[in-house]
């Protein structure tokens, strides 16, 4: 009797094990049809064209040279989009997205989140920026939005703990020049980036693979 209730316990696990395989490569498959059905053709952005099919996408973002080639939307909250695509189909890639306090890309700081997915897709190749050889090579990035194209420079990278910390969107008086000697004390990069008080900045932030609440955040300056 025991045997067999040794065996169904184990025909019962073997089937949610193969059960969850099935579902990740059905959500894998989905939500990369997806994004690539989202792809500029020749390389060239129209976020126009993008918007006519999906209204609630604000931008798109793409660093050349990696897998970071991806429509940009917000939610009403930051968890969302988390767990849905662009098309608010459920998926576990999410979508890269905007911080719901964000007025579009007008404040001081616009953050912009993404999943860090084992399969090299959404934000994952950000960990890369962790190496000075990688960063010295991608340099700079492309924000496609309706009012015009912004070209990031990035300034720095650091790992934050996101139980204990928050990203601001905009700065009074002079949060501005605290919150960027803070980012400079631990920025990880070499880089010799100058930023002025009237720059805009963008902030990309992801999970980094350091312990659970941290986060890998990378500052760049629009140009």
């Amino acid at each position: 009797m025991k045997r067999k209730l040794v065996l169904i316990i184990c025909l019962i696990v073997c089937f949610l094990c193969i059960s969850q395989i099935v579902i990740n490569y059905i959500n894998k498959k989905t939500g990369t049809s997806f994004y690539n059905s989202t792809l500029p053709s020749h390389n060239e952005v129209n976020i126009e064209k993008i918007q006519e099919k999906y209204e609630n996408i604000l931008g798109y973002i793409k660093i050349e040279g990696t897998n970071i080639n991806y429509p940009i939307v917000q939610g009403e909250d930051n968890n969302y989009y988390l767990s849905h695509l662009p098309n608010g189909e459920k998926n576990k890639m999410g979508s890269i997205y905007l911080d719901y306090r964000n007025n579009g890309f007008d404040d001081d700081n616009t953050i912009i989140y993404g999943h860090n997915m084992n399969d090299g897709t959404m934000f994952s190749e950000l960990e890369n920026y962790k190496r000075n050889d990688y960063y010295k090579n991608h340099k700079s990035y492309m924000i496609y939005t309706e009012s015009g194209n912004l070209k990031v420079e990035i300034l720095a990278a650091y790992i934050a703990d996101a139980s204990k910390e928050g990203l601001p969107i905009n700065f009074e008086d002079d949060e501005r020049e605290k919150y960027l000697q803070k980012v400079a004390k631990s920025n990880i990069l070499d880089s010799n980036v100058n930023i002025k008080v009237e720059d805009k900045i963008i902030t990309l932030c992801t999970c980094a693979d350091v312990y659970d609440t941290s986060r890998l955040v990378l500052i760049g300056k629009v140009l």
